[in-house]
């Protein structure tokens, strides 16, 4: 899989570039940014225009293929950017959404379960990860100030003393910010609905570089992402392989059932035997072609009204029988359908005596009305394997433990996901949602209707520049 075109810095500083210039500010949620060395020469002429208007821009350099913030630091004067190899330069986002003074940031947790159809689940959990001294933008050297990766934070000098509104640590749980959130009169319904279409735009870039034939992947992803002082959320990078070790508390409560719902949505992916091709057919003689219209095994059985019970971990049979629920009766006449004995073929001559052929006639007969008994008597349809490849995408469930469906986002979405996607068109439809929840939060505020309660917002309590 082309995972590296958003997992790599500067191939996903790439990616969205061509995006932004192709579909226009629906892209624009990620900074300024110059690949180095390619676009030194850009970066230069860039740098150069934005020190007339603003000689206090900061800039953020970041190794391509490093991480856990290493090789990280900031600069404000063109003699100070030094590098050794790629390197992803990035205009600096000085003007975060601070609680308590410190700055932070959001670890979500995504899961793409298909790239053909697309299918997008956002985990409801994640983690806020905390700077462990107060943000001052003089002070750019200052890298536990800055940089809020928890490899760095852990060796600060106040990483283990309670910090206002903080605590001890330099983590919450998203939980923990959204009940923040409520406490500052805070509604944010449309920074998680941009956050969301944000991570489906991203996800959009790779999903034809995917080749169709790649139908069982899964991937877990880790979106990192910051919120400026207007609530808008910042794409910073995208982690292929997010971090799941336990360092503290809000690591046990995010990771563990975030990793079990992980596991739930695997269970769901049931593989659907691949059809036999034309060669192989023709290939067959008289006698095989009725014994594999008689002959059915578990492998060639549709569950299509099958419902899960709700069990998660227990035995591989045991599972399997309370999944689909599948009485005793019913595994039992399938175990019988499987055991027609072997007939001996040569070439495609099959020499048989006639009681042999009686024989053979009488058993295909009470297979197929064995077929038909449970056909009509269960929930457990019995289908051929060209009729299973042309059966239509079931739609995708919503809610998965505590995975939530992105993408798609309404009815006629998986019209537009099915087959190669028509990534204009997604585009499109982002857009149009993205408008229409802002006009619909917005008037909500005028009501004073929020989510949360009155829209009046307590800046003080939110920036923690003052205590009340």
């Amino acid at each position: 899989l082309q995972a590296n075109m958003i997992t790599r810095k500067d191939s996903l500083a790439r990616s969205l570039r061509r995006m932004k210039i192709v579909h226009g500010n629906v892209y624009n949620f990620f900074p300024v940014s110059f690949n180095l060395p390619n676009d030194y020469t850009k970066f230069l002429s860039y740098f150069a225009k934005s020190k007339n208007k603003n000689s206090n821009m900061v800039w953020i350099s970041k190794p391509s293929d490093l991480s856990r913030g290493r090789g990280i630091y900031l600069f404000s004067d063109i003699s100070d950017l030094l590098y050794e190899g790629p390197t992803v330069v990035q205009k600096y986002i000085d003007n975060p959404l601070l609680i308590g003074g410190y700055k932070f940031d959001l670890r979500i947790y995504v899961v793409v379960t298909s790239y053909h159809p697309l299918r997008i689940y956002m985990h409801h959990d994640g983690l806020v990860r905390f700077g462990t001294e107060k943000y001052n933008q003089s002070g750019i050297e200052n890298v536990y100030a800055h940089l809020t990766n928890t490899s760095i934070n852990r060796y600060g000098p106040s990483y283990s003393i309670d910090k206002e509104k903080i605590g001890a640590g330099c983590k919450w749980t998203i939980t923990q910010l959204r009940s923040y959130f409520a406490k500052c009169n805070i509604d944010d319904r449309l920074i998680w609905e941009r956050i969301k279409h944000l991570i489906t735009l991203t996800i959009l870039m790779q999903v034809n570089a995917v080749p169709r034939s790649a139908k069982q992947c899964i991937e877990l992803y880790g979106f990192d992402v910051i919120l400026d002082s207007h609530h808008k959320p910042w794409l910073l990078e995208v982690n292929f392989t997010p971090a799941l070790g336990n360092d503290c508390q809000a690591d046990v409560t995010v990771k563990l059932p975030m990793l079990i719902d992980f596991l739930k949505l695997i269970r769901r992916k049931i593989v659907v035997p691949r059809p036999a091709t034309e060669s192989m057919r023709k290939r067959r003689s008289r006698v095989n072609i009725l014994r594999s219209s008689a002959k059915t095994t578990p492998s060639r059985i549709c569950f299509n009204d099958a419902k899960p019970t709700g069990e998660d971990f227990d035995d591989d049979e045991d599972f399997f029988k309370r999944r689909f629920m599948i009485s005793p009766l019913q595994l039992e006449n399938t175990q019988k359908l499987s055991k027609i004995p072997d007939i001996k073929i040569s070439s495609l001559k099959v020499r048989l005596d006639e009681s042999s052929r009686e024989s053979l006639v009488t058993s295909n007969s009470n297979t197929v009305n064995s077929v038909r008994k449970l056909r009509s008597k269960s929930s457990v349809t019995v289908m051929s394997r060209r009729r299973l490849s042309t059966l239509p995408a079931s739609p995708p469930e919503f809610k998965i433990g505590g995975f939530y469906l992105t993408y798609p986002i309404s009815n006629t979405t998986p019209d537009v996901s099915n087959g190669d996607v028509d990534i204009a068109k997604c585009v499109a439809e982002i857009r149009k949602v993205l408008k229409d929840s802002r006009g619909k939060f917005k008037l909500d505020s005028m009501k004073q209707s929020c989510f949360y309660g009155t829209p009046t917002v307590n800046w003080n309590l939110l920036s923690g520049l003052t205590v009340e």
